[in-house]
């Protein structure tokens, strides 16, 4: 497998993995943009747009563009997350050109038709009724809001209000503002050449022009609090996040094996001490994301009522016991699990696309999979410590939603 990469005149970055072996081709593309662009009067915009790109497209109405996708046999979806917008694909190699196609329309063309936003807009609001009836993704939500700074804290749900508030004149502005090539990623993963993809994209997204959003000052994150929120319910649930390493960061790899020791699957310390030994509740783990701004540990655990108070304080003794007491058996699974989801990402063209195109997006270069198997075969018990030494979960923020009020403890 050979990586390429290059940067159009325009601005748009063009990421390249040739896999001989594989019968399709995946495309991923992240524009700059999403919820921390949107007018804070209307938080959620981003997401309809998105959609709505692809509702119409070039001299194609909603449902001739929708039969044209269809008539690809072709895997897509659009939409907008924290900071961009993101399009993905995947078609057999012979139909390649024609779905690339298809998304420079989308982009470059989309017809942004009056008559599907209040459609559009009922499925998100919708969305967002439905939190009550799922109060874990709540719980996250919620302390999402609090734990990270402004815009980086707003809902991935948009806001009823804001939502409410779109016209057809303010998405058109949003698209004028947003959909640019300059700092937006392509990324092809599949049986490809890079000359092949170099050719198909100057044909197709050479004439895109515009520069990109600035992103907003990341600014700092609200540690160390505790938050309760009333909700009858016959659940509580239990959330809480702590800094931790960002992608490029000496720590990032000994972050994700602490992990993947704390919440790898059965063999995970929080699912045998919380779960299987104490029979506290169903759902409990822990995981660690990054981006180009922070890193976060978050957990999370439902709970009853009677329960709750036992099930947060084991879960803080895990996170205080980690240190000093990993065994070679736990880092040698935990290397091997990271591993083997790591070797069958290697098997799927989305897979490769999708992480190549995240990979140049927070770092502005793709790592090669012998880089990260490296990495991660390198991570010692003493590496983890050290990780742990820098992101203390001393500095966990607690939000929990439900009939009672927890008492917590951080010092052990």
């Amino acid at each position: 497998m050979m990586i390429k990469t290059n940067v159009l005149a325009n601005g748009l970055s063009l990421v390249v993995e040739t896999i001989p072996h594989v019968e399709s081709v995946a495309y991923t593309l992240f524009i700059p943009g999403g919820i921390i662009h949107d007018e804070v009067s209307r938080i959620g915009e981003c997401l309809l747009l998105a959609e709505l790109s692809s509702r119409g497209a070039g001299d194609f109405d909603s449902q001739q563009f929708s039969n044209a996708l269809d008539d690809l046999g072709m895997r897509h979806s659009e939409g907008a997350s924290q900071d961009r917008y993101e399009y993905r694909g995947l078609v057999i190699k012979e139909k390649f050109q024609e779905a690339l196609r298809y998304l420079a329309l989308m982009v470059q063309e989309p017809r942004l038709e009056d008559s599907e936003i209040a459609g559009i807009k009922s499925l998100l609001q919708q969305d967002i009724d439905a939190l009550n009836d799922n109060p874990a993704r709540r719980a996250i939500l919620d302390l999402t809001s609090r734990y990270f700074p402004a815009p980086f804290n707003r809902s991935s749900l948009g806001e009823k209000e804001g939502i409410d508030a779109i016209t057809a004149q303010t998405v058109r502005q949003l698209w004028h503002k947003c959909y640019t090539p300059s700092g937006a990623v392509l990324s092809l993963a599949g049986n490809i050449t890079y000359e092949e993809a170099l050719e198909l994209v100057l044909k197709l997204f050479s004439e895109w022009k515009g520069a990109s959003c600035p992103a907003p000052q990341f600014g700092s994150l609200a540690v160390r609090q505790h938050s309760h929120i009333c909700f009858e319910s016959a659940q509580l649930q239990i959330a809480f996040a702590y800094p931790s390493a960002k992608i490029g960061e000496s720590h990032y790899y000994p972050a994700k094996v602490a992990t993947e020791i704390l919440s790898g699957g059965m063999f995970g310390r929080l699912f045998i001490e919380v779960r299987e030994k104490r029979g506290l509740c169903y759902s409990v783990f822990s995981r660690h994301s990054a981006n180009r701004y922070t890193g976060t540990m978050m957990g999370y655990a439902g709970t009853t009522p009677e329960r709750a108070q036992e099930t947060l304080d084991v879960m803080v003794r895990e996170l205080h016991y980690l240190h000093g007491t990993i065994t070679e058996e736990e880092l040698t699974r935990a290397r091997a699990n990271m591993l083997s989801a790591l070797v069958i990402s290697e098997e799927s063209s989305s897979s490769r696309a999708a992480s190549n195109a995240s990979d140049y997006w927070h770092m502005n270069r793709v790592r090669e999979l012998a880089e990260i198997k490296d990495a991660i075969n390198q991570v010692t018990s003493a590496a983890v410590y050290q990780c742990l030494d820098r992101y203390s979960y001393h500095e966990l923020s607690l939000l929990t939603l439900g009939s009672k009020e927890l008492v917590f403890e951080r010092e052990i």
